[in-house]
């Protein structure tokens, strides 16, 4: 009876220990998940705090874009302006080059007043200078915003990833020091990227009034070569227009037995530069009437 007593007793005391141990286990094992969690939590904050501040960067990046790309846009459209001007000129030589086929009269006319119009290649190259002249300002007006941008990144390089390290070097991880010393890294940053975000802002509004005003020289120098060529074609093909409407008043006046202004009795003689051989030309006298009393021999 005495045995079977101490046999109870001994597995009584034996149950006690093994719930004893059991629970200091689950104690353990709970303080080891809830730091598990303070150093998930803490990494998290950091990874987060990372795609902001490179969120931020791109943001700054994206807008200054914006500026850049306005520019190429305004100059496309001067370019275009350019493409059309030059086929102005083109359809302009078109019209008058086959004039000189009809005969003299019209082919003197032509080369009397050719070197009026203006040549497309210089016209493209003046053009030309004055797209790429505002296109090398890209940089520059976008210079101010761009300090800007490289201060902060440079200072995520330089400073706040180093003072994370030192968090880390100083302070076990996981431990109420090592997060309170990431925090306040953080948030000297935060405070630094709120005074450099005002400070880019100031510098983009900066850009685009240097964009309105790198394409506005643009446009006036390019509208100074549009006015030019414009002003050229249309003088030179009223030149020719005139001088042909001429020699028909001429014709007519000479037919109807009348005299206008100057000699109505055009002759047109085709010469040739540096011709070798003596040439013989028709007699002007011939054809004429008795009334006429002027001949007027025109070289072409």
């Amino acid at each position: 009876m005495y045995i079977n007593k101490q046999l109870v007793a001994a597995l009584l005391a034996f149950q006690v220990i093994v719930v004893a141990v059991a629970q200091s286990t689950a104690v353990a094992s709970n303080s080891a998940f809830e730091v598990g969690n303070v150093t998930t939590r803490t990494d998290d904050y950091i990874l987060e705090n990372r795609r902001q501040f490179n969120a931020t960067l791109q943001g700054y990046l994206d807008k200054m874009s914006v500026v850049t790309n306005g520019l190429e846009l305004g100059l496309k459209v001067l370019n275009r302006q350019k493409v059309l001007l030059l086929k102005s000129i083109q359809e302009t030589y078109e019209k008058i080059d086959p004039l000189e086929l009809l005969g003299l009269p019209a082919k003197y006319c032509v080369q009397q007043y050719r070197d009026e119009l203006p040549y497309d290649q210089i016209v493209k190259t003046n053009i030309e200078s004055c797209i790429s002249s505002a296109r090398n300002y890209a940089s520059s007006i976008i210079s101010s915003a761009n300090t800007y941008y490289n201060y902060l990144k440079n200072y995520y390089t330089t400073t706040f990833t180093p003072n994370l390290n030192a968090c880390a070097k100083s302070n076990s991880n996981p431990s109420l020091n090592y997060t309170l010393c990431v925090t306040s890294v953080i948030s000297t940053v935060n405070s630094y990227v709120h005074s450099n975000r005002e400070n880019f802002e100031s510098g983009l509004q900066s850009a685009y009034c240097s964009l309105e005003n790198r394409l506005d020289v643009a446009a006036s120098c390019t509208y100074t070569q549009l006015n030019s060529v414009l002003t050229s074609v249309g003088a030179a093909t009223r030149l020719i227009h005139d001088c042909l409407s001429d020699y028909l008043e001429s014709s007519n006046d000479n037919n109807n037995g009348t005299i206008s202004a100057g000699c109505p009795n055009v002759v047109y003689v085709e010469v040739k530069d540096r011709a070798a051989q003596p040439r013989t030309i028709n007699n002007p006298l011939l054809g004429l009437n008795t009334t006429a009393n002027c001949v007027e021999i025109r070289f072409v």
